[in-house]
């Protein structure tokens, strides 16, 4: 750690211990050695703008919030702003605004938590969801029932942003509306891309500067109660969303490994990224930014040592992405530590409000910026040719070799010991995807790989992989493999090829056969 960051941690920790003591009602002066000086915080925003910068870093609060006791969010929102922070997201819930019919209004919550935290200089995104029951669907139910009409949703979005003029710059048009958790009786996208196309018109009617984002999508799988949300996205672009949010955000929750350690496994949130960023540039959507407006790692099943560890991984990689727009972190404090509810457990804080040690690594990235990895460094100084396409990933590591690699639209760069190596988008996904990568460039439609394997590809024959012992008899007259190898009852393996099969077997070895 540098000296500059030993300095801002020593502030940081200032600012939380004043924050800790101003929720309970006891002025607190810095420690030894911190001046007021170095925790005051930088010049802030104007009220009603959020950063879109990668960088921007902000707290993401639960429904909670509407009954903590108003000292303690008074505190946090005086920790973001001290510690640096740019941005909180407020839900905005219509169901307990407007509970009773579409005339009656009760404002005084939201009131009070949006000029608490428009008063410290703090850009608000304003979450909009829940549904009061006179408005559900019929045969939905709970807060988060599906809204029987767009429309009525579509005015109550233009009362909030008529009210909020000036002190709340972004809304968000529901909350994970992929689950059956947020969206009851089931994810619909069609039916969100209608409140979506509401919302958008009638915030920009009253508000024509403010962003409206769209999706808040959770990084789950298909299930009997949630959807993919890149074929939800597909879904929504197919009823008509493009053209109706200016941004798009996604939760990318992954509690197992990094974000960066996640990338090339099926469905994780780095893949679902890559596939929804593909979809918006396919459908005119390169300009529009992708916003993390939930991210957090439950001190669970981890320690708070890792828990920092993966969320310093995933600042740094999502800095890397040329796409990416302002992070939430989620949540500002645990609702019960320790009781081992992954729920309760998402804090930078815990209940009592002593610091996790992301809350360092955090605030430290918003006091300082947030640190380039060296990698990265050294994958700058390769300059993509427009032939690749538009990149698509960080920075990230392929196995457990110490490789890394860089996906674009059209190619894969993987930073051997032998230096950088290309290969196609499909074969270079294979590849990341078996933690391997290619030692010789591709050329006439296939590489060898680590392991003593090659890959051979081309748009007619897809991608397939065999062993060295295939590979070391096969000849360009074979042509390019149209199979991987594939086992056969008597323990040889077999590759079929466009104009022949190599079976291979412990005793004989490799063993060509043409068939054309």
């Amino acid at each position: 750690m540098t000296a500059r960051r030993r300095r801002a941690h020593l502030a940081v920790r200032a600012i939380v211990a004043s924050s800790m003591l101003v929720a309970v009602g006891v002025a607190a002066s810095p420690p030894v050695g911190v001046t007021t000086r170095s925790i005051t915080a930088a010049p802030r925003l104007v009220a009603d703008e959020v950063s879109t910068a990668p960088t921007s870093l902000g707290l993401a609060f639960p429904a909670d919030v509407y009954w903590d006791p108003r000292a303690a969010t008074v505190a946090t929102f005086d920790l973001a702003a001290a510690a640096r922070l740019k941005t909180v997201r407020l839900p905005i819930f219509w169901g307990l605004v407007q509970p009773v019919d579409a005339g009656t209004y009760d404002w005084a919550t939201v009131d009070r938590l949006v000029d608490d935290a428009s008063s410290r200089g703090l850009g608000i995104l304003a979450s909009i969801g829940s549904t009061p029951v006179w408005a559900a669907a019929p045969g939905a139910s709970g807060p988060y029932a599906k809204p029987a009409d767009p429309a009525v949703f579509g005015r109550f979005a233009a009362a909030v942003a008529q009210r909020y003029r000036g002190k709340i710059g972004a809304y968000e048009i529901w909350n994970e509306p992929n689950g059956t958790a947020f969206y009851n009786p089931a994810p619909d996208a069609v039916s969100y891309t209608g409140l979506l196309k509401a919302g958008y018109r009638a915030i920009k009617d009253v508000e024509p500067t403010a962003t409206v984002v769209g999706g808040a999508l959770g990084a789950v799988v298909d299930s009997a109660t949630t959807a993919n949300p890149v074929e939800f996205l597909r879904q929504m672009y197919a009823a008509g969303a493009a053209g109706s949010f200016d941004a798009f955000s996604f939760h990318p929750y992954q509690y197992e490994v990094t974000f960066s350690a996640g990338w090339s496994i099926p469905n994780a949130p780095g893949q679902q990224l890559t596939a929804m960023r593909q979809l918006m540039i396919a459908n005119g959507d390169s300009e529009k930014k992708i916003w993390a407006t939930e991210f957090g790692v439950p001190t669970t099943t981890i320690s708070e040592s890792r828990q920092n560890e993966m969320i310093g991984d995933f600042t740094r990689k999502w800095k890397e992405l040329p796409y990416a727009g302002p992070i939430f972190f989620f949540t500002d404090r645990d609702r019960a530590t320790g009781n081992g509810v992954v729920e309760d457990n998402f804090g930078l804080l815990r209940t009592d409000r002593y610091a996790k040690d992301a809350m360092w690594t955090v605030a430290a990235d918003a006091y300082l910026g947030v640190p380039t990895t060296d990698e990265y460094t050294r994958f700058q100084e390769q300059r993509p040719d427009p032939s690749w396409g538009q990149l698509l990933s960080p920075v990230v590591p392929v196995g457990r070799s110490g490789t890394m690699a860089r996906f674009y639209q059209n190619v894969g760069l993987f930073g051997t010991r032998a230096g950088f190596i290309r290969s196609p988008a499909p074969v270079a996904t294979r590849l990341a995807g078996l933690g391997v990568f290619p030692l010789t460039a591709f050329a006439n439609g296939y590489q060898d790989i680590a392991g003593g394997g090659r890959v051979y590809y081309s748009s007619a024959t897809g991608t397939h992989i065999v062993g060295g012992g295939v590979a070391a008899v096969w000849t360009p007259a074979y042509g390019l493999a149209v199979t991987d190898e594939v086992p056969q009852p008597d323990g040889e393996v077999r590759a079929t090829f466009e104009h022949g099969y190599i079976t291979w077997t412990v005793a004989a070895g490799g063993v060509a056969t043409r068939t054309s």
